[in-house]
């Protein structure tokens, strides 16, 4: 999966746990909305430093020497981090039912196979001053987590001989 395909899915999940509000990535242009959701996607990393399983997988395609291709993909326990922001009346209310969702293995289903929210942050309520008036805001983190697998072909060793003899 991609970090593309992750980032829609959480933007659908996050609508879904806020009663359908209008939630977007960010510059996307377009239309304003009164009342909407944004979410950010601010960066992934390893979550465990030392992964320990690669797979890997014979294909039927060749190489140069008439040899099956061989592709190893190291299976790595992924963190994706977004900022997730609510414009209009009451952003925090809109934003508190992701904090009990994430409790509910059923209500976490619709991410993609495989993706789970990890954690959330506390709520901020972040007003701003725009034209002369207060407009209200809020914003919290949210953290999800997944397995990558990212194939690379590799070069095998089928077989190698070799002698061991005595020095000397």
């Amino acid at each position: 999966m991609t970090n593309d395909e992750v980032h829609s899915a959480v933007v659908r999940w996050i609508a879904a746990r806020t009663a359908g509000t209008k939630t977007v990535k960010p510059h996307t242009g377009g239309d304003s909305y009164p009342v909407y959701n944004m979410v950010n996607f601010t960066g992934a990393e390893e979550v465990r430093r030392w992964h320990r399983k690669i797979e890997y997988t014979e294909t039927e395609d060749l190489n140069t020497s008439g040899e099956k291709i061989v592709i190893a993909a190291p299976l790595i326990e992924t963190e994706w981090r977004f900022s997730v922001h609510a414009y209009g009346p009451s952003p925090t209310d809109r934003l508190r039912p992701i904090m009990s969702a994430m409790k509910l293995p059923q209500v976490m289903e619709p991410l993609l196979p495989g993706l789970v929210v990890h954690s959330v942050s506390q709520i901020r309520n972040v007003p701003d001053w725009i034209n002369e008036k207060w407009q209200p805001r809020a914003q919290m983190d949210l953290m999800v987590r997944g397995i990558t697998r990212d194939a690379h072909v590799v070069d095998v060793i089928d077989e190698y001989s070799f002698d061991i003899r005595p020095a000397g």
